[in-house]
């Protein structure tokens, strides 16, 4: 069985679904109702490419997997931010990873193992050598609560 995934286009300020297909499921303990998540993105040293944002309710796949997170959005930047907004996320743990995809190739590049475009993480995480953990970077989610969140590249 192949899985669905849902993928979001943000293009200034309007939101478009760009794949209509369905998230992974998510495990039964999380709470029923779904909440909205506001992702502002600041720190962009340019506008040049677009913010590649991933949406994460586990660790599965954590931080650079897109095919498992739960959400995505490719977001155009606009004086040194972008906004993604991703609706209906399950009540429960998320977090969020982004990087500055300068050349549009979808990736986070590196060199030498250092990456060479600027990323970010909710609650601010870093780690000295590698990615922070989902769990340094995880925030809640209450059910049908709409949550705002600053994520800083760097």
């Amino acid at each position: 069985m192949s899985k669905l995934r849902r993928c979001v286009l943000v293009l200034g300020v309007l939101t478009v679904t760009a794949c209509a297909s369905a998230p992974p499921e998510v495990p039964e303990a999380r709470p029923s109702g779904k909440g909205g998540v506001e992702v502002t993105m600041t720190g962009f040293k340019s506008d040049q490419g677009q913010a590649m944002v991933s949406f994460y309710v586990d660790a599965q796949g954590w931080p650079d997997d897109e095919e498992l997170a739960f959400a995505t959005a490719v977001v155009a930047i606009s004086e040194g931010r972008a906004v993604a907004v991703f609706e209906e996320g399950p009540a429960g743990t998320f977090a969020v990873s982004v990087f500055h995809d300068k050349n549009g190739d979808r990736r986070l590049n590196a060199v030498a193992g250092i990456p060479s475009e600027d990323y970010g993480f909710s609650a601010d995480a870093r780690d000295f050598f590698g990615p922070p953990s989902f769990e340094e970077a995880s925030l809640e989610l209450a059910a049908g609560e709409s949550k705002q969140i600053t994520v800083r590249v760097k």
